[in-house]
């Protein structure tokens, strides 16, 4: 029965950083767990793999990199190896041709397109974007397609080195004292030819009046780049300024009014019910009742047994009703995270 269930199951290759970085400037961890939630809510048929650029870690706010690395460790987010060509979009074409997968990002991956021209098979590409007060949604994308150009650049042929070679051939062409010209290759045997001292003489006098200049040449830039302004302290702190959309993952998920009831409710280290609502990249999200309503919690995978489990789909069902403990409470987003008991 499991086995004719898994085998109807689609693979689906998130592209962690397209993902988190769409809309924005720097990618957000937390766009990219709704992101990813969102689409699993949509397609709960699927097995989810997210892939980030080996960079992601250190992009992203200082304040997610711990749930990050958990999140990694975890199996849930995969990296690249240090140093792969092609970064993440490379390693991400591969394990989806492998498996067969479909592929979750707004990409073209035009560089890639002549090495897995299945992009353009119908189905392989989808693409997300959060719409305001509306959320996620999902459709089926084609690439656009990489030009000739794009192509040429990307996948260099033999002809370069035969120019590199063509002008090598050229700076080695070089006149001899006696109006030979050698041969490129062979040994260079000047053949010897006698020169009057006096002009000897005055070709060493040219030379070292030539010396000075050149001297005085070589100052310049250094004098140039000397009177370059540095920035302003003001100016520093302008650039280091977030932009709002780097600020909008820190919007609040539960109204104000009814987190309140919650934190008057339970104490940190207390126990408590809930009910699984959805599964995210990195954990679960988890229903609580409060007077008055019900709020939404998070249970990270870390916090689901010991050892952690590779998803947080192996251990809760959704719509399951168990025993959690309330670990901590985020008051800036009015989110609490739980361990399951």
């Amino acid at each position: 029965m499991s086995a004719a269930r898994s085998a109807k199951r689609r693979r689906v290759i998130v592209d962690g950083s397209n993902m988190a970085t769409e809309g924005r400037t720097l990618p957000s961890l937390h766009q990219l767990d709704e992101a990813v939630r969102a689409f699993i809510d949509e397609y709960p048929d699927v097995d989810v793999l997210v892939v980030a650029d080996a960079s992601f870690e250190h992009r992203i706010d200082s304040s997610e990199r711990a749930r990050f690395k958990e999140a990694e460790l975890a199996g849930e987010i995969v990296t690249p190896p240090a140093g792969a060509v092609g970064r993440g979009d490379a390693f991400i074409l591969k394990i989806a041709a492998r498996v067969n997968a479909q592929v979750l990002s707004n990409d073209s991956y035009q560089e890639f397109q002549d090495e897995h021209p299945w992009l353009f098979d119908a189905g392989r590409l989808i693409g997300g974007k959060p719409v305001p007060a509306v959320g996620w949604i999902f459709t089926e994308r084609l690439p656009v397609r990489a030009s000739k150009t794009t192509r040429s650049s990307s996948s260099p042929t033999k002809a370069a080195p035969v120019a590199k070679k063509a002008s090598a051939a050229k700076k080695l062409t070089v006149a001899m004292p006696d109006g030979s010209t050698p041969t490129i290759g062979s040994t260079l045997t000047p053949v010897a030819k006698k020169v009057p001292v006096a002009k000897k003489a005055s070709a060493v006098k040219k030379a070292s009046e030539k010396v000075p200049a050149v001297a005085t040449a070589s100052k310049a830039p250094a004098k140039k780049a000397a009177t370059k302004k540095a920035p302003t302290k003001k100016a520093a702190a302008v650039e280091k300024k977030p932009p709002a959309a780097q600020r909008r993952d820190r919007q609040p998920v539960n109204p104000d009014e009814l987190f309140g009831v919650f934190i008057s409710e339970h104490r940190v280290r207390s126990h408590l019910e809930g009910t699984v609502k959805a599964f995210t990249s990195h954990g679960a999200v988890i229903q609580v009742a409060v007077s008055g309503g019900v709020i939404e919690c998070y249970a990270p995978t870390t916090q689901l047994g010991k050892p952690a489990p590779a998803r947080a789909r192996d251990v809760l069902k959704r719509g399951d009703k168990r025993s959690f403990k309330l670990t901590s409470v985020d008051k800036e987003r009015r989110i609490a995270e739980l361990a399951l008991v």
